[in-house]
């Protein structure tokens, strides 16, 4: 059996396990939900912001998807199909994380 990647969240101090919504922001590793929480009073003054937060939300989304399908995924050549798709997802959210973040 694996181990799971656990990281320590920069908003709430609590666990991120491998798995759970999260991101990393120039503070460190955290939970989704507790960068819109930082966020939500910059998020409801700025419509554009909320909406890039929405689909960086869903990036991330994709990406736990992705990583949940490369260990369903029987074949080599499909797994690593998976797994491209998911670093490109990485590569967009962190590019998005970074734009969003930055307005902090």
């Amino acid at each position: 059996m694996r181990q799971l990647k656990r990281w320590k969240c920069a908003a709430c101090g609590e666990e991120i396990i491998e798995g759970q919504l999260f991101t990393f922001y120039n503070k460190g590793p955290v939970h989704w939900e507790c960068l819109e929480k930082e966020m939500a009073t910059r998020v409801y003054k700025d419509v554009d912001l909320a909406a890039l937060l929405r689909l960086d939300h869903y990036l991330h989304e994709g990406i736990v998807l992705a990583k949940q399908l490369e260990y369903l995924a029987q074949s080599g050549e499909v797994r690593k199909r998976i797994e491209e798709i998911r670093r490109q997802l990485e590569v967009l959210a962190a590019k998005l994380t970074n734009e969003v973040t930055a307005k902090i």
